[in-house]
């Protein structure tokens, strides 16, 4: 395991990179850590899922491994936007969550969101794990006394799906362009778009923790430049671009 690195630890994630400042006995420690708080506060289940980062699944995996050993049980929802998860922590039967994701970063970054008894933890809520995993590094924090978390899968996405679907009413047709830039929105934003009856465009919308066409983060313009020529060389009126884990986006209209 990676020596633990405070730097990590920021004010509303925690972020790393890959084999330098992050790696699965990190996660597992981080998993063990939330599990811990979340117990203090009632929680015995939190829903886990990730984005499409090549280091996603040993992530997970640890993270829940962690989870478990502080008894804590363990849904995993497998590859989701991050939204799904909030979306699980209302709809399951637990009001914590874990998203593994490096968002809009470089391929080389992951990291995690998280919620605990429904609300984001951020700034000392953050730092406090940080603490605790020190303590049990140091040896000064036990095992988890009670039995080990138990593990299932949920698949979230069908009701996630239905549930936008069924909220949202479009007053005419419309063509969009969707760019997903190879992040985990490509996964649903098009059966969404579709489902809400659009005729959708897609642009990068495999999933591929490479991201081989542009970085997704549309909160910068040279990003966008494939989205705009698709505007431009089709009849879809608008175009929206999402980032890595699916909870931002951009909008390009007509005119670019």
């Amino acid at each position: 395991m990676l020596a633990l690195s405070k730097t990590i630890f920021k004010a509303y994630d925690i972020r790393g990179v890959i084999d330098k400042t992050l790696d699965e006995g990190i996660a597992r420690h981080i998993g063990r850590a939330f599990g811990a708080a979340a117990l203090a506060k009632g929680e015995r289940k939190v829903v886990i899922g990730r984005d499409g980062r090549l280091s996603g699944p040993a992530l997970t995996a640890a993270l829940g491994e962690g989870l478990r050993d502080a008894g804590v049980d363990v849904i995993d929802l497998g590859m989701v936007a991050t939204p799904m998860v909030y979306f699980a922590t209302n709809v399951l039967d637990t009001r914590s969550g874990i998203m593994v994701t490096g968002s809009h970063n470089p391929p080389d970054y992951n990291g995690f969101k998280m919620v605990m008894a429904g609300e984001a933890i951020h700034g000392d809520a953050i730092l406090a794990l940080h603490d605790s995993i020190a303590r049990y590094i140091d040896g000064g924090d036990g095992k988890a006394a009670g039995p080990r978390g138990g593990y299932a899968t949920h698949d979230i996405r069908q009701a996630y799906l239905e549930r936008i679907i069924g909220d949202v009413r479009i007053a005419r047709p419309i063509k969009i362009a969707v760019d997903c830039g190879n992040g985990v929105a490509g996964a649903f934003a098009p059966d969404l778009f579709r489902g809400m009856g659009c005729d959708v465009v897609e642009l990068f919308c495999e999933v591929d923790g490479h991201f081989p066409n542009h970085h997704p983060d549309p909160a910068h313009p040279e990003n966008l430049q494939d989205l705009i020529r698709a505007l431009r060389d089709t009849d879809a009126e608008i175009g929206l671009a999402f980032d890595g884990d699916g909870d931002r986006l951009g909008i390009v209209t007509k005119d670019g």
